[in-house]
């Protein structure tokens, strides 16, 4: 008896996961919609969205007329109201801290100021002391948040460069920011009351585009964000691939060179050691947001030697694309902003691949919230399709 109850809830949740999955990707849309693409009967569909509009996680966004004698249909989507998440974003040069909705926005706060902020990360003080600093600035923007918005506020999720233990919420080794394990969920949890979870910072990236970018549409994606470091994912068949001790797929580690510079991860000759911001300052001084002007405007001899680092990056880029064939390379962070420099790299890569072009390489969709949006999805899946919050 006990098994069988078991394995119905498990068939329920995963029929619950499942239309939720497909109202994020496709939304809005109506139950004979969800019926015919995920193979539940009406009834099904119907007693799952009815619970689900009971609990506030969904909503009616209008109606559609349907076939058969011009009957409507109402249309269900994820309510980005529903719950809110303090998405903490820790990164060597700046921390960003921002409250997000279910669907990765921002909300607004008093005099309509956008609930979000940014501090430069302290590398030089304790983490402990660093993150009891940003503990403040969550308690700030908490303190903005309305009634409403106070009682749905139910997690901190946190992204951070490096490796980390996601399971118990702990950065093991934060590439440029600390040498050493630090305890997030002990920082934060004990000064915020709410459930903490971690991930490497650019696998939450991967997560938005899969939650609300080109990942709601493709399985098979590399993603790659430039600034002020070299991050990078692969997504196959739809999940981010975790390799040995959850290490994510870091192109920027690479090694180009055994005999050259040292670089963050403890090795030498990385790519990140010749692409990385801080690498590139020290053949062109520039600002990251400023790194195309700065670019164009520099002389011959100069632009040289940039090209010749974006070469190297097109050639890794390039060399992993031969290894897992994902059908779309999407690039990401401060340095691609510039269209001039994702043309060059575009350019670097079909030089060395003619499948490469503009199509098969292109720019995230979530552009202008790079900043935050990462941890803000990583806490929408659990909420929406995995349901496995940390306690804190």
């Amino acid at each position: 008896m006990s098994k069988a109850g078991m394995n119905m809830e498990t068939v329920r949740y995963q029929n619950r996961a499942l239309i939720l999955d497909y109202i994020n990707s496709k939304g809005p849309v109506s139950r004979t919609d969800i019926a015919a693409a995920s193979g539940l009967t009406a009834a099904s569909v119907t007693l799952i969205t009815t619970r689900l509009l009971a609990e506030g996680i969904l909503k009616e966004t209008g109606t559609t007329i349907g076939t058969g004698a011009g009957r409507r249909r109402v249309l269900l989507d994820i309510d980005a109201s529903a719950a809110y998440v303090l998405a903490v974003n820790i990164e060597p040069k700046d921390t960003v801290v921002a409250v997000c909705d279910l669907k990765g926005n921002v909300p607004e706060g008093p005099g309509s100021e956008p609930l979000l902020r940014t501090v430069p990360t302290d590398r030089d003080s304790a983490p402990e002391t660093f993150l009891a600093e940003l503990c403040k600035v969550c308690k700030e923007l908490q303190s903005k948040l309305s009634s409403a918005q106070k009682k749905r506020l139910e997690c901190v999720s946190i992204g951070i460069t490096g490796l980390v233990d996601v399971r118990n919420a702990v950065s093991v080794h934060a590439y440029g920011v600390w040498d050493r394990p630090v305890d997030l969920k002990a920082a934060f949890s004990s000064r915020l009351g709410l459930p903490v979870i971690v991930e490497n910072n650019v696998d939450a990236f991967a997560t938005a585009e899969q939650m609300y970018g080109v990942g709601r549409a493709r399985s098979d994606l590399l993603i790659i964000k430039w600034g002020p470091g070299v991050g990078s994912t692969v997504i196959i068949d739809g999940v981010i691939y975790k390799g040995r001790q959850g290490k994510a797929a870091e192109l920027g580690h690479y090694i180009i060179d055994p005999a050259g510079k040292k670089c963050n991860c403890g090795r030498r000759g990385c790519l990140e050691t010749y692409v990385s911001y801080s690498a590139l300052n020290e053949i062109m001084p520039f600002e990251p947001d400023d790194f195309e002007s700065a670019y164009l405007a520099a002389d011959p001899q100069t632009r040289a030697k940039i090209d010749s680092a974006i070469d190297l990056f097109a050639r890794c880029i390039v060399n992993t694309g031969t290894m897992i064939a994902p059908s779309r390379t999407i690039l990401a962070g401060n340095l691609f902003r510039g269209s001039a420099i994702r043309e060059k790299l575009i350019s670097a890569c079909t030089a060395l691949d003619g499948t490469y072009n503009a199509e098969s390489i292109i720019y995230t969709p979530l552009s202008g919230r790079e900043a935050y949006v990462g941890p803000a999805a990583v806490f929408a899946q659990k909420k929406l399709l995995e349901d496995s919050l940390t306690e804190g």
